[in-house]
């Protein structure tokens, strides 16, 4: 996943100096602010001045003057995620399998992460928005679902969300390049994504299966992502009419080891952490 950018006026790092970064929307306020300080320079050179005072404010103006006159422009545009079409519900999520047909410490062995719920229509809506993530294709070879387990003490948090990397929107932020090539020129594209987040937190009280096939199945090898469903009484079971996604990559961190590139580390400080008490975010 790639550095996310920040939108926010601010100083952006230049060769020499730092440069103002600020949304188009302020390119007006900039430039009267230019003129204001060329008029002022003219006012001032007809008053006398001691040469002292007058070599410093004209230093400063000067100064002034350079550093908005290097301002950074940038324009943004907004790609929607595909969002549910349904009514997400975080109590028809119960659990999570994890099973290895075979040893689990055998790399040969198919490894599948099973999503369990309570409710197989909820399952399927579920899964058909996981699929629309990867473009209705059952196998995600670029990673356009993302999957991360962040374990926290007694606590495991699943994050599944789609990639901020996919396919559409450098197609999408690629294209506006080129159409506003000459009339944005000289300023930056900040493209704004909405996107669905899900993050569900599990207990480890009643065991860690997580444990065994974090340990056993490297990050980016490849695993089955499939549902399965809990009936009352009995163990889970998969969900034969839905078709599984095959995965080729999971995250499994703990929340120090948690970098700023990680898109699980601003929502862990911004919105787990403050809810400690609970197990959905």
């Amino acid at each position: 996943m790639g550095t996310f950018k920040n939108g926010l006026p601010r100083l952006k790092p230049g060769k020499w100096l730092p440069r103002l970064f600020l949304h188009e929307k302020n390119e007006r306020k900039i430039r009267w602010t230019l003129r204001a300080l060329t008029g002022l320079g003219i006012a001032t050179s007809i008053v006398s001045l001691p040469w002292q005072q007058g070599l410093s404010l004209a230093v400063a103006l000067v100064a002034v003057d350079y550093f908005l006159e290097r301002t950074l422009f940038y324009y943004t545009s907004l790609y929607v995620q595909p969002l549910p079409d349904f009514t997400y519900d975080p109590d028809k999520w119960v659990a999570n399998a994890f099973v290895s047909l075979g040893r689990p410490s055998d790399p040969s062995s198919e490894k599948i992460v099973g999503l369990v719920f309570n409710d197989p229509e909820y399952a399927h809506k579920f899964f058909t928005l996981l699929r629309s993530w990867n473009y209705g294709r059952p196998e995600d070879e670029s990673g356009n679902i993302c999957l991360s387990f962040i374990t926290d003490e007694d606590m495991y948090y699943v994050y599944l969300y789609p990639s901020f990397d996919r396919a559409g929107i450098k197609q999408m932020h690629e294209k506006l390049r080129r159409d506003n090539a000459v009339t944005k020129y000289g300023k930056e594209h900040l493209g704004l994504i909405v996107s669905l987040i899900i993050c569900k937190g599990f207990e480890t009280k009643h065991g860690y299966a997580l444990g065994t096939f974090t340990d056993n199945h490297p990050q980016d090898a490849p695993f089955l992502l499939a549902p399965f469903i809990h009936k009352s009484g009995s163990n889970p079971e998969p969900l034969f009419d839905i078709e599984p996604i095959k995965m080729r990559t999971y995250k499994a961190k703990i929340p120090k080891h948690l970098t700023e590139n990680d898109f699980e580390y601003v929502h862990w400080r911004t919105r787990v952490r403050p809810q400690a008490s609970g197990s959905d975010a």
